[in-house]
């Protein structure tokens, strides 16, 4: 017995011995908060309006990245804070997020700890500059205290945790090598096509033998095990067949125009071939609506309610906006006040008036201009006390620090509360004679290879993360073609192409749009695009016409205005096409920064968007670009100043430049030659078109 003992004694024992002794830290800079020395030790600080976060003092040479894993205060918060955002130093300078959590309410000293292990990126222990860096989130003038920073080794609960973290994350490795599995293996049948129409689910394909046809609702992952049951299928000599089912489920009410189909062997629980979703729908569903055209690219992010035909929005001259619609805002899954039932297969939700009202005020405004409609699908991450999220629509692996989160498709309900949430709006905003206007794209999440931040799911590998959202992309493309065929979805990426960001739930571009295409291939491929935000490389410098390493090939670390052609040029290539066609791109959230109000950074933000249309005109790809913002909104931007109009309302030198876009006046050519001048300080730069 002691023989057998021995090795976990000795292990134990030179653990006590090695364990390496905690690091302590200092306070350092701070920004949008009061700090003062509270009685008894330790600093009060009181949230301030904007970001309030502080940073620690340099860390102490003793700092071991390898063994010192935990990072620890102390607080005293009697009230608490929603929560703190952990952010450390890298090799490159730049600081990325270890993560967030909640900081509890405490009416005496407690621990508030992070285990930095988490993050796939180590913290520079060498660096000159090494900090951590705490951003806290609150009301203002919330006051907390806090005391004895510190870095140190694990205990053995944080050992334990630790351990279940990579159970967990081998799990989900292991789920992605499965969903890969999936997609790229040669299936011995093949479903052909899909059809939908009033009634009727119509199938098609070819397979060997008797074999058994099962429908399966989006909330089934791809890597599922095959089950038994389903409609057994006879091909004919030629081994094809065809089979009608009906469209609504009678038990459940359940719309089968947003499932897919796949075959598996008669008797076993086999599968014989990919999943197929729907191809498109009869005559007499989608309307007849043609497919809007816009003439010219010029529009809007992220627009404010247009409740009035006055609004100065529409001195601009603009032919695309886009709207913010948080689902989980828009309807409920349970009566609230400000809400009305709304029934969908059988079920009953409840729609909020007023974003009804607003967003119908809105689209009658933009309807009456011919302005193209973008709608950018989010998912709030708001939680409880405890930390449970406050929605059964967010998803149950997100972690709170996301500011978004990727739909809960995970469970029947949670998936048809989602499916009611699109068809509300695919209904209501058809565009279709008696609608308050038209929806026609659909841009799905926001800037999801920062899922971390912006569509948050978790830790998850690639393949996992990719699968739920595309199955998140198909129940709106199909939901949105019932009411209008010509709608499309668009996968919202950042400016960055190959270089991956440092931190948790950050993927690169080029694999995620990939690996999506591959996804679409292998179960019917369907028409998305990208919805792409081409910021010059530092979003706080305007110049991008001076940016340094981008380069024109498909290798480049970022895609920005200077190398805006990559883009579609990577799209073109005949993998990723549909139907023969290049697949649509909207640049839906991107700008030109204001350093100050200066004259001089004024000329600098407008040249930046004289410079940006210049590069456009030879990009027929390019459908639309939504100018990030409309007005300065500096306190929560970190400092930036994108917008037309500063936050006071008066407006700045980009606002008759970006009004005169496309104009052709004689006011548009003068501010092009006014931006060529400031163009030709980078002497790398090609001869801009038509100047």
């Amino acid at each position: 017995m002691i023989s057998a003992l021995l090795p976990c004694l000795l292990l134990f024992f030179a653990y006590l011995q090695v364990q390496a002794e905690p690091v302590p830290l200092t306070w350092g800079p701070h920004r949008d908060l009061k700090a003062k020395p509270a009685e008894g030790g330790g600093i009060e600080i009181t949230l301030l309006a904007g970001n309030p976060h502080f940073w620690t003092g340099l860390v102490p040479k003793s700092f071991e990245a390898n063994r010192h894993l935990i990072f620890e205060m102390e607080c005293f918060a009697p009230s608490g804070l929603d929560s703190a955002t952990l952010r450390f130093r890298v090799a490159d300078g730049s600081m990325v997020v270890a993560g967030t959590q909640k900081v509890p309410m405490s009416e005496a000293w407690q621990p508030w700890s992070f285990d930095l292990s988490q993050c796939p990126t180590k913290p520079a222990a060498d660096h000159p500059e090494m900090r951590f860096h705490l951003a806290l989130h609150g009301k203002a003038n919330s006051v907390i205290r806090v005391r004895n920073f510190r870095v140190r080794e694990r205990n053995s609960e944080e050992e334990r945790l630790s351990a279940q973290h990579e159970q967990t994350r081998i799990l989900r490795q292991n789920e992605a090598q499965q969903i890969r599995q999936q997609v790229e293996k040669a299936w011995p049948a093949l479903i052909t096509e899909v059809r939908v129409d009033q009634d009727q689910i119509h199938i098609s394909g070819v397979a060997r033998s008797e074999a058994r046809i099962i429908g399966l609702p989006p909330e089934r992952s791809m890597q599922e095990p095959c089950p038994m049951g389903g409609q057994v299928i006879e091909p004919d000599a030629s081994g094809r067949f065809e089979v009608k089912l009906p469209r609504s489920d009678a038990n459940t009410q359940r719309d089968h125009a947003l499932w897919r189909w796949r075959l598996a062997e008669k008797a076993k629980p086999v599968w014989l071939s990919s999943a197929h979703w729907p191809d498109g729908t009869s005559s007499s569903l989608g309307g007849n609506l043609p497919r809007l055209k816009a003439p010219h690219p010029k529009g809007l992010g992220g627009i404010p309610p247009l409740h009035r035909a006055d609004h100065e929005i529409f001195e601009l001259g603009i032919h695309h906006v886009t709207l913010n619609l948080v689902l989980n805002a828009l309807l409920r899954d349970q009566p609230a006040p400000g809400y009305e039932r709304w029934p969908c297969e059988g079920r009953d939700y409840y729609a909020s008036k007023a974003i009804l009202q607003s967003t119908d005020a809105t689209l009658r405004q933009v309807q009456a201009r011919g302005i193209l409609v973008s709608v950018i699908l989010l998912v709030g991450n708001h939680r409880h006390a405890d930390g449970r999220p406050h929605s059964s629509l967010t998803h149950p692996e997100a972690e709170a620090r996301g500011i978004y989160a990727m739909p809960n498709l995970t469970t029947e309900a949670t998936t048809r509360y989602y499916a009611a949430a699109i068809r509300l709006l695919a209904e209501r905003y058809s565009g279709q004679p008696g609608t308050p206007g038209r929806i026609s794209q659909w841009i799905l999440h926001n800037e999801i290879d920062q899922a971390g931040t912006w569509t948050n799911m978790g830790d998850q590998p690639l393949e996992r993360f990719l699968e739920s959202y595309h199955r998140s992309a198909r129940i709106v493309h199909h939901t949105a073609r019932l009411f209008d065929r010509q709608a499309r979805v668009f996968m919202s990426l950042t400016h960055h192409w190959t270089r991956q960001s440092a931190g948790r739930g950050t993927y690169v571009v080029r694999d995620m749009i990939e690996f999506f295409q591959q996804l679409s291939r292998a179960e019917g491929d369907f028409e998305w695009g990208i919805a792409y935000h081409p910021y010059p490389r530092d979003l706080r410098n305007p110049d991008a016409w001076l940016d340094q390493g981008v380069t024109d090939d498909f290798d480049t670390e970022y895609i920005t205005p200077k190398n805006l052609q990559v883009l579609p040029a990577f799209l073109r290539q005949p993998r990723f096409q549909f139907q023969g066609h290049t697949r649509g791109i909207l640049l839906s959230e991107q700008g030109f920064n204001t350093p100050t109000l200066s004259l001089e950074d004024q000329q600098r933000q407008a040249a930046g968007l004289v410079y940006v249309f210049d590069r456009m005109r030879s990009l027929p790809e390019i459908e639309a670009y939504h100018l990030h913002r409309y007005q300065d909104m500096p306190a929560g931007e970190g400092g930036l100043r994108l917008g037309l109009i500063t936050e006071t309302g008066q407006r700045k030198l980009a606002w008759e430049v970006y009004r005169e876009l496309g104009s052709g006046s004689a006011l548009e050519k003068e501010h092009a030659r006014a931006a060529a001048a400031l163009w030709q300080k980078s002497p790398k730069l090609p001869a801009a078109a038509g100047h």
